[in-house]
């Protein structure tokens, strides 16, 4: 989600000693409405603050409940008006233990912490063990800007082993409008998150007989897949790509050869010992084409060679990183390796972060997006292949191509690829939810150690450069990230189903299934709502598929040859010749509206 710090008028540490404060006050009211709690700890944290507490003493074995949270929110907009300075002291670990005799967890940070130099920080009569970091008065806390959002379990100080505490939660901002906001973001991400809507709309599955990360495409999910694909194809055979295919498995030599093992073993799946060779799921497709590239000589008249192809990997995630199709194990790549020379390799990239731009802004109105640069950590030789002189050339290449593109960049040190700076294209939705869409890469190494060369205008051999770029990422990655961008609502040329045709008795079954063949006959994607029910509730089911037109046939229509014509988000938009009815989808399909 947003960091809201960015767009408030506050800087980000006076907004997290707002959070900070507000913590405190939750646990003051807390301990108004009830006494015999025990409080523990409570830090600010991303777009709010949470307080944890221990509720169970010999004579009380409850706390709050959700449903409570309105009563702690009304004490907490009570008290603020008997508060003012959060005022900081020096404490001895002596004047601690007894301040707070009858809290254990409190005793417990006092005894870790006291030969630290241990503080309280009061504010009306609240008092709290802590290190600091709050607002100067509690007047600068608007009561309409915070909110408790829900209670959760939480074992003290994270362990299993110790008792398990209730945690509430709260989020804060400095103004209500900002609150409001980001109460909207997250009502919306609920209402958008592809998992449900990928259930809802009949997308894709998961099963435990295949495995955690392993999507199961249906009909409908496939259509978007597959009509990802082939605009791929064709928007990058104009670029000037050609493509390959290669295995799914292959011997350990080649990924010895391109460096995966060691550097990337932890990722990978398990090899599988066969009569030949130890065999492994490719989690990249590069050491493939690299193979590829390498089985023939190669002119300097061919360069630069854009070898693209769709290829499915696979990489062992760890099973509490899972996230739908967000994080998964196995998946399809929008992938390409682009061969070329020293002095091809600058403009080659710059074209790459253009093609983004095409697919990102132009087809899919993705507008928020900016350059994740990663590169190398020169402390942490033993993460990176290759010699100093090797990266600080990739390293300036990739930061005057990206400079060139005019795309804004954040670099992240230590975050490179082994084998080279990497550039991530960071891409957000329309409710701030932010994905990494895709990675893109200077490759000096590799090739090496494949030992690519070409042969030069002056008849001798010269090392090849490589690019990796995959603009759309993976299909899995992205459709999940489509799905909550449109709310599932994707567009005509995207959408499973295009029309829907319900015809409203048994009378006009004969013309609908006409209109219905001469549809798909033009290529048109059609779900035929036959069924022996109202027309209400056709139209209601076509629309909780997020259908985008629903082609309406009744006895008016049928003697007009025409349909009653209901468009997605706008409602009744009249009757129209069954003609012009296809004239308008296929050019709404064309022009990717």
């Amino acid at each position: 989600m947003a960091d809201f710090a960015k767009i408030t008028g506050m800087d980000k540490e006076k907004l997290q000693n707002l959070r900070h404060s507000l913590a405190h006050l939750l646990a003051a009211a807390v301990l108004e409405i009830w006494p015999h709690a025990k409080r523990t700890i409570g830090p600010a944290v991303e777009n709010g603050f949470y307080y944890d507490f221990d509720f169970s003493t010999e004579k009380h074995q409850s706390g709050p409940k959700n449903e409570d949270l309105h009563l702690i929110e009304e004490k907490m907009r009570e008290m603020i008006n008997g508060w003012d300075k959060f005022e900081k002291e020096d404490i001895s670990v002596k004047d601690a233990k007894k301040m707070f005799s009858d809290n254990p967890y409190k005793l417990e940070l006092i005894e870790e912490y006291g030969d630290q130099g241990l503080s309280i920080v009061k504010s009306g009569e609240f008092i709290d063990l802590c290190r600091g970091g709050h607002i100067e008065s509690a007047r600068d806390i608007k009561p309409n800007a915070f909110k408790l959002t829900h209670i959760a379990g939480a074992y003290w100080r994270g362990s299993e082993k110790n008792k398990m505490l209730t945690r509430i939660y709260g989020v804060a901002f400095e103004t209500k409008k900002e609150l409001d906001e980001y109460l909207w973001q997250q009502e919306e991400a609920k209402k958008r998150d592809h998992r449900k809507l990928g259930q809802e709309l009949d997308l894709f599955f998961f099963s435990d007989l295949v495995g955690p990360g392993l999507p199961l495409w249906t009909v409908k999910g496939t259509v978007i897949r597959d009509e990802l694909e082939k605009f791929a194809k064709e928007t990058e055979a104009k670029w000037g790509y050609q493509r390959v295919a290669t295995p799914h498995i292959a011997k350990s030599q080649l990924f010895e050869t391109s460096g995966h093992l060691p550097y990337y073993k932890d990722d990978m799946y398990p090899g599988m010992e066969l009569d030949d060779a130890t065999y492994y799921l490719k989690a990249m497709n590069c050491p493939m084409t690299m193979a590829l590239f390498s089985q023939k000589p190669h002119s300097y008249r061919e360069l630069p060679l854009r070898l693209a192809e769709y290829g499915t990997v696979y990489r062992y995630e760890r099973s509490g990183v899972l996230s739908g199709l967000l994080r998964v194990r196995g998946f399809t790549q929008n992938d390409a390796h682009i061969f070329c020379t020293e002095d091809q390799l600058e403009n080659e990239f710059v074209q790459v972060m253009k093609l983004h731009e095409y697919y990102y802004r132009d087809v899919f109105g993705i507008k928020d997006y900016y350059v994740r640069l990663s590169l190398r950590d020169k402390s942490k030789k033993d993460k990176f292949g290759g010699n100093d002189e090797i990266w600080d050339k990739a390293e300036s290449v990739i930061q005057s191509a990206i400079k060139k593109s005019g795309i804004p960049f954040q670099e992240a040190i230590g975050e490179a690829s082994f084998y080279g700076p990497k550039a991530d294209f960071q891409i957000k939705s329309v409710i701030d939810r932010e994905e990494t869409a895709s990675t893109n890469q200077i490759d000096f190494i590799m090739p090496a150690r494949f030992g690519l060369k070409y042969t030069g205008a002056n008849g001798k051999e010269h090392p090849i450069v490589v690019i990796h770029r995959a603009p759309l990422g993976s299909h899995e990655r992205f459709i999940g990230f489509l799905i909550e961008h449109y709310a599932g609502a994707f567009p005509l040329w995207l959408s499973p189903v295009q029309v829907a045709v319900a015809n409203i008795t048994d009378e006009q079954l004969g013309y609908a299934g006409e209109i219905v063949e001469k549809l798909r006959a033009e290529g048109i994607r059609v779900e035929w709502y036959n069924q022996n029910e109202t027309i209400g509730k056709k139209i209601r089911e076509a629309e909780l598929q997020k259908v985008p037109y629903i082609a309406v046939i009744g006895e008016k229509e049928t003697k007009a040859v025409s349909v009653a014509v209901r468009q997605r988000g706008e409602g009744d938009k009249g009757a129209m010749k069954l003609e012009k009815f296809i004239e308008k989808i296929k050019k709404e399909i064309k022009v990717k509206n």
